[in-house]
């Protein structure tokens, strides 16, 4: 990582320097002191559960080169000290201040749901020739985002970022931060409504991050959903507010972009979906063994995903459209395509014991829960398992949300549905009201987990979803130790 000084520190953070001299190098910078290397500097993060500034001794001890506290410290601290006002705040300025050394495409990827797998499939597709820093898992808030862009290497060509929103106004907090010169938004679906309230409110927030985009960049947007596509064009047309001046090697990246309808602001528009006015349009798609083959509009030749399930191939779309943005022939990363490995606990197909597993547990919500039933419609199995957990964060919506996806569960063919959770008996209630089908409800995974084999038969393919706080992903280990037993 590029070197910094104290001064720099200060004055990316604007805070104020309580001791030490500016010119004291500093190694990069760190927020948990037990990894912290020597000569980093450590920033006193204070959260729900930990507070940094109890452990600014510890973060000495191992070599810390400088402090950045919003709490005066009691006593004098033996390295550079800098107090700023909020420390948290301070993570993302130092973020965007080291992200500015950098002239490189900068690719933000939100939506409501998607933002992982389509995250992964860009850095795969640009990674065939390039070095492509990434966000690591899911760290796509206000801590992970500023972590993701504080690895920036003098070495990186591309960097692909993913940023996370449950509250209005984050997403925006975090293009500030990560300066975008590229915008994908995946979808917008009914995600954590208890904070939004409406889908309306869900779709201004994801759009947000058009706002922040770079004046010369790209907007890669969903073609098929016509509200969100029609508000990114209103929006690009109002014009575009610059963000933050490049440093000095910096500059734009008009360059790279190709000729295209450009929406307003010098920004490229590129749309991917069914629709025959996308630009990335998908024409036909034939199912596969292990995945589905693409056909595109004006593309010779076929795209192979080796992923299963209809929202893989938007996922992939979007990412074909990302690098077509970029200036890479697509020709160029049909065999990277299909090399690309499924992302855990995403659609994820394990087979173990004669089970044909669905591990999409990672989260959940009506938009990302219907599409794992329409994966579990399509696969050719003996009987349709459905194991479901709560979905989190719907608020007042929640009651009907949950017998929504009991009702789709009946429809799309489910043989069993056996739910878990807080209002597992409000899903299984949908499913009964729409069809006859065997339904039962358990408090607590453990309880299902006690019947769980009882309840199976060899051939079953089984969809195991919830939000992550269910933690149901318990079912499919447990499944997987059935094999091994």
């Amino acid at each position: 990582m590029p070197e910094w000084t104290v001064s720099q520190l200060r004055e990316a953070t604007q805070g104020t320097l309580l001791v030490g001299r500016g010119s004291e190098p500093v190694a990069g910078i760190g927020i948990d002191s037990r990894r912290l290397q020597p000569r980093q500097a450590f920033v006193a993060i204070r959260g729900p559960r930990f507070d940094g500034h109890a452990f600014l001794k510890a973060a000495i001890d191992r070599g810390a080169s400088c402090v950045i506290v919003s709490d005066r410290p009691a006593s004098v601290p033996t390295v550079p000290t800098i107090l700023v006002p909020d420390t948290t705040n301070a993570l993302g300025d130092l973020a965007a201040f080291h992200r500015r050394r950098f002239s490189i495409p900068v690719i933000a990827v939100t939506g409501s749901c998607g933002k992982t797998t389509t995250k992964e499939l860009i850095a795969h597709l640009l990674g065939g020739t390039a070095s492509v820093l990434k966000t690591v898992g899911t760290e796509n808030n206000h801590i992970g985002v500023p972590l993701t862009l504080l690895r920036l290497m003098p070495t990186h060509q591309y960097a692909v970022v993913e940023l996370g929103s449950n509250h209005p106004g984050e997403i925006a907090a975090l293009a500030r931060i990560a300066q975008p010169t590229v915008a994908v938004i995946t979808n917008v679906g009914p995600a954590h409504l208890e904070f939004f309230g409406t889908l309306s409110a869900i779709r201004q927030e994801k759009l947000s991050l058009l706002a922040l985009l770079d004046p010369q960049g790209a907007a890669i947007i969903p073609g098929d959903q016509l509200e969100v596509l029609l508000e990114a064009k209103s929006r690009l047309r109002q014009g575009m507010t610059p963000p933050p001046a490049r440093a000095a090697a910096g500059g734009t990246f008009e360059e790279r972009w190709p000729s295209g309808p450009r929406a307003g602001g010098g920004v490229t528009l590129l749309t991917f979906g069914s629709s025959d006015q996308c630009g990335i349009h998908l024409e036909e798609t034939r199912r596969e063994a292990r995945g589905v083959s693409l056909r595109l509009h004006g593309v010779p030749g076929t795209f192979t995903v080796p992923l299963l399930g209809s929202h893989n191939v938007e996922n992939a779309l979007a990412a074909l459209a990302c690098v077509s943005v970029l200036g890479i022939p697509l020709d160029s990363v049909r065999d990277r395509l299909r090399q690309v490995a499924t992302v855990t606990m995403r659609s994820e197909v394990v087979r173990c014991n004669g089970f044909t597993v669905i591990n999409d547990c990672y989260n959940a919500n009506p938009l990302s829960f219907a599409r794992a039933l329409e994966l579990l419609s399509e696969l050719e199995v003996t009987r349709r398992v459905v194991i479901a957990g709560d979905m989190l964060e719907l608020g007042s919506f929640a009651v009907r949300a949950h017998q929504t996806i009991g009702q789709l569960a009946a429809q799309s063919g489910t043989d069993l549905l056996l739910t878990v959770g807080r209002l597992a008996h409000e899903m299984a209630r949908g499913a009964l009201a729409a069809r006859d089908l065997s339904a039962e409800t358990y408090e607590t995974v453990h309880d299902l987990l006690a019947v769980l084999p009882s309840r199976l038969r060899k051939g079953d393919g089984i969809l195991v979803k919830a939000s992550r706080n269910v933690h149901l992903e318990q079912v499919t280990t447990f499944l997987q130790g059935i094999a091994h037993a």
